[in-house]
Order: C-alpha cells, then structure tokens, then sequence
C-alpha cells in the first residue's frame, strides 16, 4: 500500500507543530515530515554579513534572513519530493514564490490560520493560494469564507495535587499592564499563583515573575499540572481560542479568560470558566474553591488531536 505523504510547515512554536507530526506518526499508511520557518537558524558569517543584511533591508527591501527560510523550505521540500498534502501554519511568514514552488509540489495545498488577519493582515492575499483554508477566527470564517478549526487537545491528565492556585504564561506585549493588574488582584487574594511574562532584562514586577528565554509546552504541561486554574488575557484582535483554552480542557484545570465568545462552545460551563472584564477583575472565592466538573467525553473528544487530526488530513 503506497503511504499517503503529508508536510507540515509552521514556525518551531514552542513545540505545538511537532505534536501533530507525532500523532500523524502513529498511521502505518502515512509518512510525514515536518519543516520549520525559523529565521533564528540564520547566523550571519561576519560583521560585514550583518552589515550587508541591514543595507539590503534599508536600500532595496530585501531581507537575508526571510530570504534564508525561503530557501531552507524549497532546498529540504526538493529532498522529500512530491506530497500529497503541505500543510501551512503562518504561510504569511513566507514569500508568494515559494508558496507558488509548494502548490507545484503537491496535490493539495492548505493553511490553518490560528491568528487572524486582523493581526496578520498579509494573510488575505494569500487565501488564493490554498486548496482549503482553516481558520478558529469566526469573524475571519465568514469574511473569507474559509473553514472553521480550533486548536487542539494534545495532552490530558488528572493532576489534583496543586502547588498553586493559578498559572499562566505569556509575553510582553500590549496585555502586559492587564496582566499585572490581574496578578496583583490575586496576590492580595493570598492565593498562590506563578504568572510568568517573557520580557526583557530590565522588566521587573512585584506581582509577575519575569522569564527571558520560552519554556517549551512539554515543560509548560508541566506547570499547568501543578495548578488549578489557568489564567488568560485575550488579545483583543483575536476571537479565537488559545491553546489555553484546550490545555485547561486536557488538564481538567478551570480557566478564568477575557475571551468573551467562549460561551458559545459546547464545552463551557460557567463553574469551570469565569469570564472576566480585565478594567473591571472580579474573581469569586466560590469558583476557585468549587471542585473541577468533567467535561462529557463526546464533546471532549472531538477537540483531542487525534480526532483533530484524523480529520484535517482525512485519516
């Protein structure tokens, strides 16, 4: 039996792209590869490469390290040969012509947009490019008239020892003040907590723990596990779920999100999923010390990546 061929191309993400790699791994009819659009594997020559890159990208538009993961991808995609599948995560990060060099490489082309383009605007133009696109921005499914997609469950357990009340990981950006006014909320709660932002060396914090190198999401699982309830503020120019969402699903953990659309899945139930104003944080001692309530297995299960990914690549 000829094994079916499936690429996933996407940025390194901390890991999420290898989990789906790996569940395709476990189909004896399918061989999958994983390629990724990581611009940090560029390393200049010398200081005169550098140099020659911020003259390129000043004078002429031209950026080495882009032009470096286009050559990468098409270089590695020429070695693996044709694929019956590419599937794209982020395919904005790369250029028009190398998008034109995977179409001609296989059968079916398809993206999973997991930001929207209200954040990532370049995503538009491209939409012409794929057989299929999945989006979990709903405002995007039916503007653009693509195919709805969550993200994934990839990993559950049962943890009830917690060394702390609350967790969440995050970077600094614009939430960052949100997020400090919600920690500072629960630090004069005295409830445990560890809410880490990724930032910069001179960013300190006396409700936040400053972190300056990502943690991968096996290491996050990790500290998830450890908690009871997982905390998020959304960004505004996203309707979609994060992976907060279903790492609290997979975890059996309550979540406590600014995600207002939240409340239109079938797996929401107001005593696991607080939905919080962050100008206005109001978090009742009753959610946080009422037990976890299952989440049915029929709903459940069909955000598993299992089930995510029998269906996206027609397993």
């Amino acid at each position: 039996m000829k094994k079916k061929k499936i690429l996933i191309i996407g940025p390194p993400s901390l890991g999420y792209l290898k989990k789906i790699n790996e569940e395709l791994k476990t189909y004896d009819h399918v061989d999958s590869s994983i390629l990724l659009i990581d611009r940090y594997t560029f390393k200049y020559r010398n200081f005169a490469h550098k140099v020659s890159n911020f003259l390129y990208k000043a004078l002429l538009g031209r950026n080495l390290k882009k032009e470096f993961v286009n050559t990468h991808i098409i270089n590695n995609v020429e070695i693996l040969g044709k694929q019956d599948t590419i599937f794209i995560i982020r395919p904005d990060l790369l250029k028009k012509s190398t998008l034109d060099y995977l179409k001609s490489k296989t059968e079916r082309l398809e993206a999973f947009y997991y930001d929207s383009t209200r954040r990532f605007p370049d995503k538009v133009d491209i939409i012409r490019y794929f057989e299929k696109v999945y989006s979990y921005d709903k405002l995007d499914v039916e503007k653009y008239k693509l195919e709805f997609l969550t993200n994934y469950i990839f990993e559950t357990s049962n943890e009830t020892n917690h060394e702390n009340i609350f967790f969440n990981i995050s970077t600094h950006d614009y939430r960052y003040e949100a997020m400090e006014k919600l920690a500072k909320y629960v630090h004069e709660k005295k409830w445990k907590k560890e809410i880490l932002v990724l930032g910069p060396d001179d960013l300190t914090s006396p409700y936040l723990t400053i972190i300056h190198k990502q943690i991968p999401v096996d290491e996050v699982a990790k500290r998830i596990k450890k908690s009871k309830a997982i905390i998020e503020i959304q960004r505004k120019e996203q309707i979609g779920l994060s992976f907060r969402v279903f790492e609290a699903l997979g975890h059996r953990k309550k979540l406590i999100t600014t995600n207002k659309d939240i409340i239109n899945y079938d797996f929401y139930n107001p005593k696991n999923i607080l939905v919080i104003d962050e100008d206005n944080i109001a978090i009742p001692e009753a959610f946080v010390n009422t037990p976890y309530v299952d989440v049915d297995d029929s709903i459940l299960n069909a955000y598993k990546i299992d089930n995510w990914v029998a269906k996206v690549f027609n397993l």
